[in-house]
Formats: C-alpha cells, structure tokens, sequence
C-alpha cells in the first residue's frame, strides 16, 4: 500500500497537517537494479557508496528513487530512520523494529478519509466523497471495530486448512499458466515476457476462479478492478478517475450482490452472503471486500511470482540449488517477498500524539511505515540488501503484522510457490533475459516492467 503525493508542505511537522491526498492501497511501486544478484555476488558498488551520500528530503520522488527506492531506504535508515518528509507531509519510519511497533500500535491508524475531505474543494468534495466512502469500507482502510467485524466473517474462508482444500485448483491453474507461458516463449522467445504472459494471467485465472466471476463476466470485471486503482493512484485534480471510480463501484455492487451472491459460487459468497441475506452486513461492505480481493488478488500476487522468478534468474547459483532441491521453492519465495516486497508502504496517520525512534509525532500527521526498508535493515537480517534465498524463512514485513496482516498470506505464498514449481517443472530450461529487466517508476509499489524470456 502506499501513499498519494500530497501537496508540498511549506514548513516543518504541524500538528495536524492534511495532505492534499491521502493513502492508495495498490498505488504505484518501483523496483530497479538490485543491489545484489547473488549471495556469492558482492553489492554494487554505487549502492554501497549511495547509503553514505547525503540525505535530500526533496529527493524521495525524484527520477532516480522511483526507479529503484533502496539505496534512498538505506540513507534513511542510516541517517534519519524517523524522518519527516516535507515534500509529501509525512513522517517515514525506515527501520525494522519502529516499523514493526508501528504495526500493532493502535494509535496508528489505517482510516484517514475525514482529513482528506476536509481539504477538498466543493467541487472535488463533490467527485471524491462517493469514492473515499466506498474505500473506506475496504480492510486495508478501516478500524476497529468494523475491521474486525468484517474479519471475523471471511476467517475461516483463509485459514491453512481452508487454502489446503484449494490446492488442486491452484495446482491445476499453475499448469495450465505454464504451459501457455511455455508456448509463448516458443512462439516468440524475444516477444515472451514473465509478468505479462504467465504471472498476470495466473493471477487473474485463479483470482476469478476463488471469487465465483464466470469467464463471460472476467472483462468487465477487471476493467471496475482497473477504474477502482486508477482513481488509487490519482490526485484531486484528476476528477475524471473518480468519477470513473464512483460509476465502477456502483455498478460493481451491483453485479456482486446481483449476480456473484445469489450464485452462492466464490469466498465472498460464501462467507458473507448469508450476513447479506439476513441483513447483518451491508451490500456495500461486501462489495468492498470483494473488490479488495480482486485487486489486491492480480498485481501484487503477479509481482511476487515474476520477481521471484526474475530474482533467481538473477543468482544463477541459487536457481541451480533450487532445481537441485537444496533450497526449497518456498524459501526462494520468502526471500524474494523479504527483498523486494510488493508493496512498500503502510501509510497510517496518528490518532494520538506519540514517539517513535526518539522524534515526537503530533496527532493527525501521517505516518508511513517503510515495509521495504524493514525488510532490508542490516540489523534485523544480516547482509540484507543481498538476496538470498539459502537465508531460509525470516520475520519480514511484506505482509505486515498486526490487527491489518494480509488475511490472503497463506494463500499468496500457497499461490506463488505453486506457480513457481510448475515452471520449474514443465520449461527446466527456461532463461531470462535478466539484463534487459526493468522495473517501472513508481511511488510505493514495485512493478517489473519488462522480465523478457530468452528460451
């Protein structure tokens, strides 16, 4: 998840500053160069010389940072861990254990729309307020008590043994993805590409599939899905997306509780329809859990397989320990989650005054707590800008902590390790072409953007 920019702040950290546009669940993310391709392989050199340069607080969204954010991670962690940013109105937490306190501290909360509106003009008020409303009911977004309630009812719906039942379906849209991904790259080998060609259309498969949306209906579906974060990723000034987004979740209530529901066929059907039919649980509240699912279902779980894929292809040495069997898929899938995890963010605002790291927050600032960076901070894993997937499993944050850990996790890393065997599979000889890889530019999020196959 990670913030919105928000308007520069013309002076230092006050008490109770709005931005001018708040939190994005699925907002853009980066992921450039990594700074290590092997655990046999020392950092970059630049990198390491990078984390002793001087700290530029104008700099968080420049060019280079959104290309690949790491080396801007590790200044922060080294020389300002509980920084208040200026530029973008926030406070970011850098380093492992703040990050980690931060979690599961209450005081920190994940709804923040009252403060968003307030700094609206009537006109945006107007475009926004529908919108923000509809968020606002999303998990990600909430407090206690309506986050836990909602929780309470889709539990079970995630539970290992609930994900275990799932694994012939999993196991069957796996290979079915390899194998269109293998005829692709023999089709075209300079055309075939990761994320587009296997991990996007796995991800879609199965999310589809678990939600009960029939393949007549998947088209319109993903274009609300892509209405809904386009307006994620906008600014107040880019009224045209959330009126888009208003119309896409009107009409994706609609079709939930019209059409998804009433077929009793998917996890939110099953978990919350019978709330819905006996009243206990708004249309709205189980549209937002739906449209959450969905979303946070394609791109992230399609970024976590391609960079798995693209992270290993990187380290030819642990792609061979892989295949041998001396390093277990699933390891190689923690590692990749702990290096460069999906999303980057947690964005927060204070609901009290508090301190953290030494710096006193005010009430109503916003606070981002840096995912990535934890995962990364030297001292809570050793040599942790390398990936390496012989580390084994570690405590990393990618799916948080707390009251707001990924209810999806065990399904996620149930999905990608799947995924990742079937490959592994079916093209044992697959190459890629890791030189031509590149991550998209982005504030918060990692996208790959091209991972080009060579065979």
């Amino acid at each position: 998840m990670s913030p919105r920019p928000a308007a520069p702040a013309p002076t230092g950290p006050a008490p109770d500053a709005a931005p001018a546009h708040e939190a994005a669940l699925d907002a853009d993310i980066a992921l450039g160069p990594q700074a290590a391709l092997d655990a046999d392989t020392a950092l970059d050199a630049d990198t390491a010389l990078d984390a002793e340069a001087a700290l530029d607080p104008e700099e968080i969204r420049a060019p280079a940072v959104l290309a690949d954010p790491y080396p801007f991670f590790a200044r922060l962690r080294r020389h300002d861990p509980v920084h208040w940013n200026a530029p973008t109105g926030a406070w970011y937490v850098a380093r492992y254990a703040d990050v980690y306190a931060g979690l599961t501290d209450p005081r920190l909360a994940a709804a923040s729309s009252d403060e968003l509106l307030a700094s609206l003009t009537p006109e945006q008020y107007e475009a926004m307020a529908p919108v923000e409303e509809f968020f606002g009911r999303w998990l990600v977004f909430s407090d206690p008590p309506h986050q836990l309630r909602m929780r309470s009812f889709l539990r079970q719906a995630f539970t290992p043994a609930a994900v275990a039942a799932l694994r012939p379906l999993i196991d069957e849209r796996a290979a079915a993805a390899a194998d269109a991904f293998g005829r692709a790259v023999a089709a075209d080998p300079a055309g075939a590409d990761v994320v587009e060609d296997l991990a996007r259309p796995f991800a879609v498969d199965v999310v589809c599939a678990l939600l009960g949306i029939a393949p007549d209906e998947k088209s319109q579906v993903l274009a609300w899905s892509d209405a809904l974060m386009g307006y994620l990723g906008s600014t107040p000034e880019e009224l045209h997306r959330a009126y888009a987004a208003g119309a896409a979740a009107d009409e994706l209530t609609a079709y939930v509780t019209g059409t998804v529901v009433p077929r009793g066929e998917g996890l939110v059907a099953e978990a919350l329809g019978p709330g819905l039919a006996a009243g206990e649980v708004a249309a709205e509240d189980v549209t937002a859990v739906f449209a959450q699912l969905l979303t946070g279902g394609i791109e992230p779980l399609g970024t976590g397989l391609a960079g798995t894929v693209l992270a290993l292809h990187r380290s030819p040495g642990q792609l061979a320990a892989v295949r041998r069997g001396e390093i277990p898929h699933a390891h190689a899938v923690e590692e990749a989650l702990r290096h460069d995890p999906p999303f980057h963010f947690a964005p927060r605002r204070a609901s009290a005054d508090l301190t953290v790291g030494g710096r006193e927050i005010r009430r109503g600032q916003r606070v981002v707590l840096l995912l990535a960076s934890a995962n990364r901070d030297e001292r809570q894993f050793p040599d942790g800008e390398r990936f390496d997937a012989r580390r084994g499993p570690v405590p990393h944050l990618a799916f948080g902590r707390g009251g707001h850990y990924c209810l999806g996790a065990v399904l996620a890393r149930t999905q990608i390790t799947t995924a990742l065997r079937a490959l592994e599979h079916r093209l044992p000889e697959l190459r890629l072409d890791v030189a031509a890889a590149r991550r998209a530019p982005s504030f918060g999020k990692t996208i790959l953007r091209p991972v080009p196959a060579l065979i």
